[in-house]
This record gives structure tokens, sequence and C-alpha cells, in this order.
């Protein structure tokens, strides 16, 4: 029992020593970690300027028992006068870079900033779309929908009235007239000043969700996209007031909105209150169809690429090259159920199967409709074919490097290269175009080739005007695709996609 109480002893003195040891070994790495990021930290600078060790460690105090303030203060004693002043210049930089009233103004440019850095408010009128701007504190009184304005510093300068319709493409003076007016005013005598309910932190981007959304292709034209190139630069501090609030489009695309807001959007037709502001966004930024100008943006901030990974990042889109794609390679194919139908599908589909690709039909409104599965569908392919219409748009979720292929029906060209031919390799996309012959339209079969309605197809503007195009060439025209002419754009496809060799005698 002796000796087995000492080797007990023993054994529990030797965990001792070990403990001590452990303990010993841990505040030595503690103490080497401390070193080294005191080293790191302030590597770069001249000896002179290095903060010595009987700074960074007095008596038992080490580095990290310092307050943040106490190490700044220890490191400016060390720095030259030169560096302190560019320091303190950088510091002030960096908070005029981010501070809201820089970000502001970046949304309008030449005499419209100079207004906007002089008064405080400014309007830029562009070709398509106005969007209004005030980088000085607001009231909005939701129940009117009218912005009132910081007054003037001069009384002299009286009231001034700016209305606007929140919506990006301002051209349609039909889709214009259901797009809700906000009225931007300035009060210097009103005997009753509007007392704030809600204040807030982040300025307000007012948008109207009305005019054509429930088409995809205008949801992206006219909300999405120019959404994005007015707002992406607060990173998401800014609060989106929505007129003419659709809750179809906003569920749609209940994805997009949190990421370029970190607030609840609000709802002018369900909030009769005040809200308060730092500043104000009226309107949304339009470059041009379903693209950005980069040259009209603030710099370094965004592009059509940024905008295609924002959405891919958005939507959860896992490949971004057509290289990443599947072998055999997948080909979607938009079939439109009541105009500009494919007459002969079917033999389409045989014959872009026996060229090497898997086709997936996409004909279903309500699946289409569906953003979040549908982008997800379309990323996974490597090409996609479609008659001239809303649903190319889908473009947007294809990878890079993919191949969209249009369908042109006869006699209505408007829009065919705007929309889609030129945004395309903006994108980082292909793209290619079949145009049909007059044998390949069913107005053919209706009226004959000799008809001036297919021989001679510009008669029918030149007489009626865009209306009775669209009717005629949008709304009763149907395709049969000339199986043979078609093929040829196929080829050219898998060409495209890096697939040659499946094809190499499909000629």
């Amino acid at each position: 029992m002796v000796q087995k109480d000492t080797r007990i002893g023993k054994t529990e003195k030797g965990r001792g020593r070990r403990l001590v040891l452990f303990a010993i070994q841990t505040l030595c790495a503690f103490f080497l970690f401390s070193l080294l990021y005191t080293e790191l930290s302030f590597k770069g600078t001249t000896t002179s300027q290095q903060i010595k060790l009987d700074i960074v460690i007095t008596g038992r105090q080490i580095i990290s028992d310092w307050k943040p303030d106490d190490i700044s203060n220890a490191v400016k004693k060390e720095m030259s006068p030169e560096i302190k002043k560019d320091m303190s210049a950088a510091v002030k930089k960096n908070d005029r870079n981010q501070s809201l009233q820089f970000l502001l103004t970046r949304l309008v440019g030449g005499e419209d900033r100079s207004k906007l850095d002089s008064t405080g408010f400014a309007c830029d009128n562009s070709v398509s779309s106005v969007i209004c701007v005030t980088n000085n504190p607001v009231k909005i009184d939701m129940s009117k929908i009218q912005v009132h304005l910081q007054p003037p510093d001069t009384p002299a300068a009286g009231n001034t009235t700016t209305v606007v319709r929140p919506y990006a493409m301002q051209e349609s003076p039909y889709v214009m007239n259901y797009i809700t007016p906000v009225t931007i005013t300035t009060t210097t005598t009103d005997p009753a000043p509007l007392t704030c309910d809600h204040n807030h932190q982040h300025p307000a981007v007012i948008f109207s969700t009305g005019g054509y959304t429930g088409n995809l292709f205008h949801e992206f034209n006219e909300n999405i996209i120019p959404l994005y190139i007015t707002t992406r630069l607060f990173r998401s501090k800014v609060h989106f007031v929505v007129v003419d609030h659709k809750p179809s489009f906003l569920q749609k695309y209940r994805r997009v909105f949190p990421r370029l807001s970190d607030h609840e959007i609000i709802n002018p037709a369900t909030d009769s209150s005040v809200h308060c502001f730092p500043g104000a966004v009226i309107g949304l930024k339009f470059h041009k169809f379903v693209g950005i100008n980069t040259s009209e943006n603030p710099t370094d901030y965004y592009s059509m690429p940024d905008f295609r990974q924002f959405i891919r990042q958005t939507y959860k889109l896992k490949t971004k090259t057509v290289f990443e794609t599947q072998n055999p390679p997948v080909l979607l194919l938009i079939s439109r159920q009541r105009t500009r139908k494919f007459l002969n599908q079917a033999e389409m589909v045989k014959m872009m199967e026996e060229l090497g690709f898997r086709v997936i039909i996409a004909s279903n409104d309500k699946e289409m409709s569906n953003v979040e599965k549908f982008s997800r569908v379309i990323n996974s392919c490597s090409v996609m074919v479609g008659a001239h219409g809303a649903g190319l748009a889908n473009e947007i979720f294809l990878p890079d490097g993919g191949v969209m292929i249009q369908v042109r029906p006869l006699g209505f060209q408007y829009g065919t290269d705007a929309f889609y031919s030129e945004p395309g390799p903006e994108m980082g996309l292909r793209y290619l175009e079949y145009l049909i012959e007059p044998a390949e339209s069913s107005l053919a079969e209706v009226y004959g080739l000799d008809h001036p309605v297919v021989a001679d197809t510009a008669s029918v503007a030149a007489k009626g005007g865009y209306a009775a195009a669209r009717e005629i060439y949008l709304n009763k025209q149907d395709l049969r695709i000339n199986l043979n002419r078609f093929r040829a754009t196929l080829v050219e496809a898998l060409g495209f996609i890096g697939r040659h060799s499946d094809v190499a005698n499909a000629r």
C-alpha cells in the first residue's frame, strides 16, 4: 500500500509540473504573439517612427491591456509632423467619401452637381429619366406624397415647387399618366410646420412600381437595373418609399430589395404619417435599354458585369461561365403560347437534339415568373433561343459566354437591336439572331407572298404607324422555322461555347 501511495504522489507531482509547464508555454506564446502583432502593425514605418518595446510593455502591462486611444496617442508621439498631416488628410478624405452628402452628389453631374452643392437641391433631366436629389434634411408627408425641403437661407428666394413622376423611363406619355406624381416643395412661410412622426438616419429613395411591371423586360429595364444604378453606392443605407405599390412585383423580387436597402419598404398608401430623412432621391436613373453606362456612374461603383454578379449572388446562381455548364450542352427554348409561336416546334427540338443539345422547353408563364427557380434553370444553360419578346430578358441569368439567339419576326424591327442584341455583349454574352424569311411567317399563309403586308412590310408602319405594325407583326404572326437555315445558327452557337467537336460533321 505504501509503494502504491508513493507512486500516486509521484504521478500527481508529474501532472502538476506538466500543468505549470503548459501555463508557462501558453504565456510565452501569448507574449510572442503580442510582439508579432506590434511588429506587423507598424511594419513600413522607418526605425525612428517605430514604437519601441518599452512603449508597448510597461511592467506587467501588455498591449492587450491598452485602450485603442492610448495606443493611438503613443503612435502619434513617435510620428513626424509630415506623417501626422498626411494621416489627417487621409482620414478627412475617407470621411468625405463616405459621407451622405458626398454620395448624394454623385447621382448628378455638371451644372446639376454645382447647383446641389450650392443650394442643396437639383434635378437631373436626361433624355429618358428625371431624378431629383437633395442632400439636406427633408420631411415627407406620406398622406399627400409631398417632399418638404429645408427652407433656403435667404427668405427672399421664396417658395419653389417641382413635380416628378418617379418612373425610370419617361418616354411613354401613356405610361406616365398612370404614375403617381410626387410634389417637392420649399416652404418658407408655413404657419404650421410639419412635425416628424418618424426620424431616420439614412436617405429616402422614392420610386414607382407602376408602369409596365408584370413584363419581365420592363421590370428589369425600368425598375431593377435603374434601382441598382441609383442606390448601390449607398451600400443598403437607404429607405425605399414606393408609390403605386404593387405587392405582386415586390413579392416577385423579394430577394433583390433587401440587398439594396436594410429597411422595410414604406408604402404611402397605408402610411399617412410624416417621415424625416437626412436627404432624399426622387426618381431612378435610367441609362439605356437593359444596360449601364459606366461613364455616367460614380467612379468605381458599378457596371453591367457588376450588376450580373449582384444578380448571381442574390439568387445564388452557381454557374459563372459557360465552360462550367453541363456536357452535353443545355439549350433553353422559350416557347410562346399566344403570339409568335413556333408552329414546327417539335421538329425544331428534334433537330437541336440531333446536334447534341439537351433541350429544356419553357412555356408555362407561372413557372417562368418565379424568378428564384427559373433563374437557376437558365443559369445551367449554355444557349437560350426565343422569338422576339420579353422572355429574352432572361439572358441576364445566363452564365458568362452563354449564347442568346433571337428569332426576329417578319416586319417588326422596333427594339430588336436596342433591347437584346446590344445589351447581350455588354453582359459578357454572345448574341446571334435568326431573321425569318417571308415564307416562314404565318402571314404568308393569310395574305400571300405578294401582299404588301408580307412583301412590303415598311408600308404598314408608314400607313398605320407603330400601333398598326405591332398589331400585325407581333400580335398576329406565328413562325414556321426553316430547319436547314436555322441549323447553321445553332452550329455557330456550339462553336461559341467550345463544343466544335460535337458537331464536326453537322453542317
